[in-house]
């Protein structure tokens, strides 16, 4: 957290520093006394757990998965949850997806075993997102390489996996990925994306570890229907986001997410498409409602064509699962900031904000390039620029200083010679020793040029290794896949353990329930 500027929205929430008003009340950090006060707040009817759990487990026979045992522990009265989520992205994405996931599955664990009684974690399925653009690549070392599906368009969870398995095995191929990684990721391409995506995350967490959970359900979404069909016709969100996001323009803050005055999109097969509201008619694409009661009735009869956006779902996902946290990026905490009277509004307990911890991993090619150049933590997050003018300025260049001191010195005296001669050639001798001065600073120059020449070598092997934490000029988490990583380090460190483990002990070693101010990992593999 104490990276981040001073004035960072999320910063000053964690810190207290956001200004409240009288409706408006910040949601709570995961302090241990507050995440009890949650614990107590999330009851819900025997009826709300029995559908929950009914509807995952529906979830999973449909993808013709066998039902995890924690998907029943969803039933029991004392159990509650840590959840996070994410966009379906291809083979779980960039690897900051697993490091949400692992923050979420180290919370509930540590907070089960205080407690006494269940804690699941689960992964909530972005499957109702239609920003395909936004998963269909996966970087590759060199570029991306992307999936062009025959049909895209509407909800990505609902498209088909039909071409998904040649791209990834080809991408896996030249990635150099590890055999039993490689088959865990092709073996989940069958039916649709969001099974894909519920088959990779148990391939990396383990069948029993999570619970995946899918909002785009008949189910669940009729028994937020009452929810949704306040949003149309009282424009909920849109009131109450109002009053906090100005609240943080006072605070010198723009909103994460823009709201709208309808927060609500609906699906068809093969589009997803915002609800607008106009000349007292409903709109959404080619859809159109003659009044305000032809939409509801629909909403009450098929509330699945119905899907809450961006704003709408965090207040969604609470409703169906006995959140006492939720997981998230920086840019998620922003705009859940945003929601802190819209789930009092609805009757919905807002959880904890968690903001996940970053890692780095440097395989053992980086580790031995960051002891070559004697890098520490604090120097990996620089630039590249940085990193090379360090270099060079430590390389001993040649010193001119003694030559800049004689100029200065000389200059000084045939100052006050030349001023007894003749006043008026004083603005001569100043313009004759900044013409030495550039001199001297071009003769830096060509010695620093050469330098660089001489050490073209150790300056390419430097920007490997900045491009190993920084591939495509963005944070290594943001960029590499996480089973590239775990293969890279299996393969170069194999005494050092498997990456799961490693990262596994680091999460639970840098937290414990009084303290989830989210960390910065920095894994570098031990030298031979």
């Amino acid at each position: 957290m104490e990276t981040l500027a001073s004035d960072h929205i999320v910063r000053k929430w964690w810190e207290g520093r956001l200004p409240a008003s009288k409706e408006v009340i910040w949601p709570n950090k995961p302090t241990e006394e507050n995440l009890l006060e949650l614990r107590a707040s999330m009851a819900r009817s025997v009826e709300h757990r029995d559908l929950l759990v009914k509807s995952v487990s529906a979830q999973y026979r449909r993808a013709g998965m066998s039902v995890p045992e924690r998907v029943a522990v969803l039933g029991r009265d004392d159990t509650r949850t840590v959840t996070t989520g994410h966009q379906l992205c291809l083979a779980t994405g960039p690897a900051f997806t697993y490091y949400k996931v692992l923050s979420a599955v180290v919370l509930a664990q540590q907070l089960e075993a205080r407690w006494g009684t269940p804690v699941v974690p689960v992964f909530w399925l972005a499957s109702e997102d239609h920003d395909f653009e936004e998963i269909q690549s996966l970087w590759d070392g060199h570029g991306w390489q992307d999936w062009s599906p025959s049909q895209t368009g509407g909800a990505v969870g609902r498209m088909s996996t039909e071409g998904l398995e040649s791209m990834l095995s080809a991408w896996s191929e030249k990635v150099g990925l590890a055999e039993e990684r490689k088959n865990a990721v092709l073996d989940a391409c069958s039916g649709t994306l969001a099974n894909a995506m519920r088959g990779w995350m148990h391939g990396a967490f383990g069948q029993e570890q999570i619970v995946v959970v899918d909002g785009d359900d008949a189910a669940l979404k009729s028994a937020f229907a009452e929810s949704m069909l306040s949003e149309l016709s009282e424009q909920v969100v849109s009131q109450e986001v109002s009053k906090v996001n100005a609240v943080l323009h006072t605070a010198g803050h723009s909103p994460q997410v823009h709201v709208r005055p309808v927060n609500l999109f609906y699906l068809t097969a093969g589009s997803r498409t915002r609800i607008e509201h106009k000349d007292s008619k409903w709109l959404a694409g080619d859809r159109m409602w003659p009044n305000t009661e032809a939409v509801l009735e629909e909403l009450k009869g098929q509330p699945e064509r119905f899907s809450p956006n961006a704003l709408l779902r965090p207040v969604y996902q609470s409703f169906i699962l006995p959140d006492v946290a939720v997981v998230g990026g920086l840019a998620e905490v922003a705009y859940w900031l945003q929601l802190s009277s819209v789930f009092p509004a609805m009757g919905v307990v807002q959880p904890a904000l968690v903001p996940r911890d970053g890692v780095r991993v440097l395989p053992r090619k980086l580790s031995a390039l960051a002891r070559e150049f004697g890098m520490d933590e604090a120097q990996f997050g620089e630039r590249l620029e940085v990193w090379e003018a360090r270099h060079v300025s430590e390389s001993d260049p040649p010193d001119t200083r003694d030559w800049r001191s004689a100029v200065s010195s000389a200059s000084a005296e045939t100052s006050a010679v030349f001023e007894d001669l003749d006043p008026s050639l004083l603005s001569s001798v100043a313009s004759t020793e900044a013409k030495m001065t550039k001199l001297l600073d071009k003769l830096d120059e060509q010695a620093r040029r050469a330098i660089r020449r001489k050490s073209q070598v150790s300056l390419d092997r430097l920007a490997r290794l900045h491009a190993g934490l920084f591939p495509d000029g963005r944070a290594q988490e943001r960029v590499v896949n996480w089973h590239v990583l775990a293969t890279k380090w299996a393969a170069g460190s194999p005494q050092n353990g498997a990456l799961e483990a490693v990262l596994d002990a680091h999460f639970q070693q840098g937290h414990d329930v009084s303290n989830w101010s989210p960390l910065l990992h920095t894994l570098v593999t031990d030298s031979d």
